[in-house]
């Protein structure tokens, strides 16, 4: 399946036909890595000025490691955001409850459609509407809060009542803003997904698969202030004119940013948990680490001897890949892909280069060398004057892993043809040199043949 990772792309269609704006600090490029990804090549005999790679994902020809961890969740998903590279998944395309982490779509939707110093005054209905047992950050009705402190209580504590009054800014109701939920989900492309609510409340009909997290929590982590926001361990809500007693101080749920936790993780930079009975033990998590990104999504733990799984089986993960995988460069640019000698040159230029405009990293097991990557290079036999600086020769393809980079070929240096007359005069003597050297041989050989006689 070829994916195409556009890079200019910032504006999003719904299937209702929708036009989602993004707030500031929303970043299209986030996962574009070290080069630009197209749809396309340049055609042969172009002069150009960057470079372009196409890019395929054939995950068959991706080798499993001997040491893939073994889990206790129902559901999991990690993958490389960049390329979309799988590396570990287990029912992840299966129906199931999401628990909180379904605020993940909320706190997107949000951001999709307000700013993060709108002002939003919490209802009594968003408050009233959480039922018993669910957590909460003491949020009153009728305080008058910003959208930002509202997305800190929706992702921080998980406070549900923090959900409903950002469903109400949004769209109006609870039930209009699932329906734009559901529209936004299958426009990321999410297969299972059917929410009825913003933050995960039980209910039979709202569900969706591990792999539908992963899309969600990709497109969240394009937001710099969501990214703030899911590794922040503690935050506030201040006093107000509605609740003056004192602040609200709330800590983060998620253990593996907690450095007091035995989860604790440093290169983890998020995202979000969630639990309910039904749904059992979910986290949709981030890291960064030697410049490879992970999302991990794990869904239907159990807390066995103390033992919470979203977090254990979420380290193993993580563990996992950035112990067996890094990213190493398969394309150098500095070195020519060949070298040709060109008869109709000068001979200032009579060598040409084939090079590349960009290096490719790819993310492929520890230890990769040029012996793994396959290569396949597309180049007519020979090349005649003149030829520009940057002028496309032909392509190459890597193949690592299962990851696919396609390439132009360039010159890399001008090659200027012999002039007209030049080269015609060279040509004539050259063929009066041969015809006399045929004759002075013809000639030899009847003197040796007369004096045999």
């Amino acid at each position: 399946m070829r994916r195409i990772l556009s890079l200019t792309l910032a504006v999003y269609i719904a299937l209702s036909g929708t036009v989602y704006a993004h707030a500031a600090g929303y970043n299209p490029d986030m996962y574009k890595g070290a080069v630009t990804f197209s749809d396309s090549l340049y055609e042969t005999g172009e002069t150009v000025s960057e470079a372009r790679v196409t890019f395929d994902y054939a995950r068959g020809e991706q080798q499993a490691p001997d040491n893939i961890p073994e889990i206790g969740c129902r559901a999991a998903y990690i993958a490389d955001p960049v390329s979309g590279k799988v590396f570990y998944e287990k029912n992840a395309h299966e129906k199931m409850y999401p628990a909180s982490t379904t605020k993940i779509l909320t706190a997107l939707l949000v951001l999709e459609n307000c700013e993060a110093d709108d002002i939003v005054t919490v209802s009594r209905r968003a408050v009233e509407m959480r039922p018993d047992g669910y957590t909460s950050a003491n949020l009153q009705p009728g305080e008058r809060l910003s959208v930002y402190t509202l997305l800190q209580a929706l992702l921080i504590p998980s406070a549900n009542e923090a959900a409903y009054a950002l469903a109400e800014h949004v769209s109006g109701s609870v039930a209009a803003f699932a329906d734009l939920c559901n529209a936004r989900a299958a426009q990321l492309g999410c297969e299972t997904l059917h929410f009825v609510n913003p933050n995960g409340v039980h209910d039979d009909n709202h569900y969706c698969s591990a792999y539908d997290l992963y899309l969600i929590a990709r497109e969240c982590r394009k937001y710099d202030v969501f990214n703030e926001i899911v590794r922040t361990r503690e935050f506030t809500v201040p006093a107000t004119d509605v609740y003056p007693h004192s602040d609200r101080v709330y800590k983060n749920t998620n253990e593996l940013i907690s450095p007091r936790s035995g989860y604790y993780r440093a290169y983890c930079t998020g995202i979000k948990t969630g639990h309910t009975k039904p749904a059992g033990e979910c986290l949709v998590s981030s890291s960064s680490n030697e410049n490879l990104d992970l999302i991990c999504v794990v869904m239907g733990g159990r807390i066995t001897g103390g033992v919470n799984e979203r977090f254990s089986d979420t380290v193993k993960l993580f563990d996992y890949v950035y112990d067996n995988y890094s990213y190493s460069r398969i394309a150098d640019r500095s070195r020519p892909v060949a070298e040709f000698s060109i008869d109709n040159a000068v001979k200032d230029t009579p060598v040409l280069y084939a090079v590349l405009l960009t290096d490719i990293m790819s993310v492929a097991p520890q230890g990769t060398n040029a012996d793994n990557v396959i290569t396949r290079v597309s180049l007519p036999d020979e090349f005649k004057a003149p030829i520009e600086k940057n002028q496309v020769l032909g392509t190459v393809t890597y193949r690592v892993d299962g990851l696919i980079y396609t390439t132009n070929i360039v010159a890399g240096n001008e090659v200027i043809k012999k002039p007209y007359w030049l080269y015609n005069s060279l040509v004539s003597l050259g063929l009066i040199l041969v015809i006399i050297m045929i004759a002075a041989a013809v000639k030899k050989q009847k003197s040796a043949a007369h004096r045999a006689r």
